[in-house]
């Protein structure tokens, strides 16, 4: 009796889980709300303090996943340079951790990285990594992810792992960031004819 009272209960909450699985899934991603500092020590607010209008975020979760990341700077600084509405980061996620950490980690960061040029758009941020993945679909920490997201956070289109020949096709083909055709100057208008000479 008590094991066919189990059975029934799980032919009950089962499509309830699913369900809820299925929404989850359907959901679109979000970039959640974190307050951090990049390299060059300016405060970031994310996602609405990222300065593009569309921004390609390279999120690593591992020290050596930086030669992954590295991949992915050749098209993102091609496609810096033709759309004046796009920019990119770098945003290596850690633990929550102490000040102390965090200065050491983010002084270890600047002494790898010598060029202070790209200082500001390396965005160290340190959350709970587990609801931070949760957040925006993210299975594991195995690879890095690329993630294309607007200002308000929504993600329009991610990517994980190195770059290939077909992640950049697909990236260079995204309608967001194809360049607005310059708008037609207006015709101008048929010259007036002189007027009569009066007599």
């Amino acid at each position: 009796m008590r094991s066919a009272a189990q059975y029934v209960l799980c032919l009950t909450l089962l499509p309830c889980a699913m369900a809820a699985q299925t929404d989850h899934a359907a959901k679109p991603a979000v970039f959640p709300d974190v307050v951090s500092f990049s390299l060059d020590k300016a405060r970031v607010q994310l996602p609405t303090g990222l300065e593009g209008r569309l921004n390609l975020l390279l999120v690593s979760f591992e020290p050596e996943q930086q030669k992954d990341v590295e991949t992915w700077y050749p098209a993102a600084e091609a496609l810096q340079h033709t759309n004046f509405a796009f920019r990119w980061y770098r945003l290596p996620v850690a633990a929550r951790e102490n000040f102390v950490f965090r200065w050491w980690d983010n002084s270890s960061l600047r002494s790898d990285e010598t060029d202070p040029e790209t200082w500001h758009w390396i965005v160290p941020i340190y959350v709970n990594k587990d609801d931070f993945r949760h957040s925006l679909q993210i299975p594991n920490e195995n690879e890095i992810v690329a993630l294309l997201v607007d200002k308000e956070g929504h993600v329009l289109w991610r990517s994980s792992g190195v770059m290939t020949p077909q992640k950049r096709a697909t990236l260079d083909a995204l309608p967001e960031l194809q360049p607005t055709p310059a708008k037609p100057a207006p015709a101008s208008a048929p010259a007036q004819p002189p007027a009569p000479a009066s007599r």
